[in-house]
């Protein structure tokens, strides 16, 4: 009996013999995925061949192992497909030339498993140079693997070994591939495609540009059975600050002298924070152990939110105020740099192994009153902490000291009472604010501190390492509740999805993962960027994320789906921070290449989200999305690379960085 496959190809030949052209397309485009064993099988019987492409890959492996040219045999059959893509049509060379780099990779761990390290380092010196653009990082690994010892105890060859490259092909550029490899009779390259690679095809114009990702440590399988998980991506309810708000909003009514009763009031207030919730797609408050929201906690969180409505909606007509914080004469000594969430105060990590901290009020950082003065106020509901200060303490730069290296991160609690740091010593530490001291040391990680984030409720907190895990902490433990394992490589940032039930993380194996803090467990990787990941940020409303780093680029991620929304183009350099405005509508960027750049997020969600209709109408839908002028605005500093930006509560922008040294010309 035929099988679907076969049944459409049959139907796509009749329309095409009796010119449908429309309906031809439309089988075309709806077209569903196949994967490599059935595209094999087509392409067998296609070409007629004699035998199933594994027989003739097990045959051919008796008799080439016992060969003594193979590593000969290897070399020209590499070059001469190279050579082969090389000299491809245009429209289909980009997409070729994805296969060749996991070939690269086994056909230089096939050497070395063969005790040829001489023919391999040959291998990896002619070609190594062909793949340096999109994966260095992963090279110079590769070049430290020079025996099979060193393959069974090296992460990346394990996991390049045990799982399947994932590719996505159009079906006739993998029927040219696979009929090129056929009939020159290169069956150890046509032994790594069937054991190595999860090519799946699509019916369908070709891509044009080149991807440079294919692995994060899941096969294609485990990577849609994870994005297919729910994902509670809504604001979360607090009920304190639900009740505090609704007797506040009560108040403020009286004094402007409404008539409406008290339950009118309330339901119309509830009506103008829905944008607080989102409906079915936001977590219970009790899905994660939290303590009473109360005190200090309470009111800031009330001031934040009555901040955001007064905040300037934003948008490609109405873009931001900029204001840029430069630090001068830090000798190349800072690491790190992080605002408060009310934009009073700014930290920076060392590295003589110290942290500072900023007063940006001109009021004054104070310390809390010796324990004797203390002893003689009288506390109350009425109390103040200004009462509470001493106000001879009052000075512009505070200097924490604790830490034995260099500090990489530091992060503020919602309510400033706190601050988190992570370091090259393998400790975070939490400082108290109110009596700028070291007050705990949380130690578990073996390997440097790269990255530390504040749940936005606050308790809870992240740390990420060299150790290749992030680890979630609660202020009231020293031990680490959840260590999230799964990243091939260092993990270079954490941050909390705005309801705190999640903990995304990015990684020098170029992949984020979203975890659920709950659980444990991940629920989604997001594959896209072509070298490490440095920076994260969620929009307010938890829907999209946004990620940067050593390829220069900005990448927009859709959480519900787990898919790519956008590539942002235009940093020439590292991108070390990223963030969104309030609403959402706007992404900024910080570089190493010394720019802040803006980019319109609105647009692109709603473009990418259009596609499937656009696609008919285009062809191409990245060619679509070219037409738009996604960047809006650059700023640009004259010698200060910037390292973190953040949108206040009202949407003004701020950015930071230390100046550098301007070379003479």
């Amino acid at each position: 009996m035929a099988s679907d496959g076969e049944l459409d190809r049959v139907v796509h030949q009749y329309l095409k013999h009796r010119n449908y052209k429309a309906a031809s397309k439309a089988l075309e485009e709806e077209s569903p995925v196949v994967s490599i064993g059935d595209m094999v099988t087509l392409a067998a019987r296609k070409m007629h061949a004699e035998a199933a492409v594994a027989t003739q890959v097990a045959a051919y492996r008796g008799t080439e192992d016992s060969d003594a040219g193979a590593a000969e045999v290897l070399e020209e059959n590499y070059r001469s497909l190279n050579k082969w893509i090389g000299s491809s049509l245009d429209q289909y060379r980009a997409e070729l030339y994805t296969v060749m780099y996991p070939i690269f990779v086994h056909c230089y761990l096939d050497l070395v498993a063969r005790g040829q390290v001489a023919d391999a380092q040959k291998f990896m010196k002619n070609h190594a140079v062909e793949h340096e653009q999109y994966h260095r990082a992963e090279l110079e690994e590769l070049k430290s693997v020079t025996c099979v010892e060193h393959m069974t105890k090296n992460a990346f060859v394990t996991q390049f070994r045990q799982r399947k490259y994932n590719l996505v092909l159009c079906s006739y550029s993998f029927e040219l591939l696979l009929a090129y490899i056929q009939e020159k009779k290169f069956m150890t390259i046509l032994s790594i495609v069937n054991q190595h690679l999860d090519i799946k095809t699509f019916s369908g114009k070709p891509k044009q540009k080149y991807e440079a990702f294919g692995m994060a440590g899941t096969m294609s399988t485990e990577l849609e059975s994870l994005n297919a998980k729910e994902i509670l991506w809504g604001s979360m309810r607090v009920a304190e600050v639900e009740e505090a708000l609704d007797d506040d909003d009560h108040d403020d009514d009286k004094g402007e002298g409404v008539d409406d009763g008290p339950e009118e009031q309330r339901a119309r207030k509830r009506a103008k924070r829905r944008h607080l919730a989102t409906g079915a797609h936001g977590p219970k408050q009790d899905r994660i152990p939290l303590p009473e929201l109360k005190g200090r906690s309470l009111q800031k969180r009330i001031e934040q939110l009555k901040e955001m409505r007064q905040r300037v909606d934003l948008g490609r007509n109405s873009l931001p105020s900029a204001c840029m914080y430069t630090f001068f004469n830090t000798g190349g000594r800072v690491h790190c740099l992080t605002a408060s969430s009310d934009s009073t105060m700014i930290a920076g990590g060392f590295a003589d192994s110290y942290i500072k901290v900023w007063d940006l009020t001109r009021k004054g950082l104070k310390s809390l009153k010796s324990a004797d003065e203390l002893k003689e106020i009288e506390i109350d509901a009425s109390t103040k902490l200004e009462d509470l200060q001493d106000p001879e303490s009052a000075e512009d730069v505070k200097t924490l000291v604790g830490h034995t290296g260099p500090v990489y991160s530091t992060s503020f609690s919602p309510d400033n009472t706190f601050l988190l740091s992570g370091s090259e010593d393998g400790t975070a530490r939490l400082w108290d604010l109110h009596t700028f001291s070291n007050v705990v040391v949380y130690k578990g990680h073996m390997f440097p501190v790269w990255g530390t984030a504040f749940s936005p409720l606050g308790f809870y907190f992240a740390t990420a390492s060299h150790d290749r895990t992030a680890r979630l902490w609660s202020t009231d433990h020293v031990y680490p509740l959840r260590v999230f394992a799964g990243h091939l490589s260092d993990v270079n940032a954490v941050r909390f999805h705005p309801n705190a039930n999640y903990l995304a993380t990015a990684s020098s194996d170029r992949s984020c993962r979203l975890w659920d803090v709950q659980s444990g467990d991940c629920v989604r990787v997001f594959e896209g960027h072509s070298d490490s990941v440095h920076a994260l940020a969620f929009s307010d409303d938890g829907q999209y994320l946004v990620s940067g780093g050593d390829d220069c680029n900005v990448v927009l991620w859709d959480i519900a789906s787990g898919k790519k929304i956008k590539t942002f183009k235009g940093h020439t350099d590292v991108v070390n921070t990223v963030s969104f405005s309030g609403e959402g509508s706007l992404i900024s960027s910080g570089s190493a290449d010394k720019t802040v750049r803006i980019w319109d997020a609105t647009r692109e969600v709603a473009e990418v989200k259009d596609s499937a209709e656009a696609g008919a109408a285009s062809g191409d839908p990245e060619a679509r999305a070219a037409q738009f002028g996604i960047e809006l605005a650059v700023f640009a500093t004259k010698s200060t690379p910037i390292f973190t930006t953040s949108f206040t509560n009202k949407n003004l922008l701020l950015a930071s960085g230390p100046m550098t040294q301007v070379e003479e010309s």
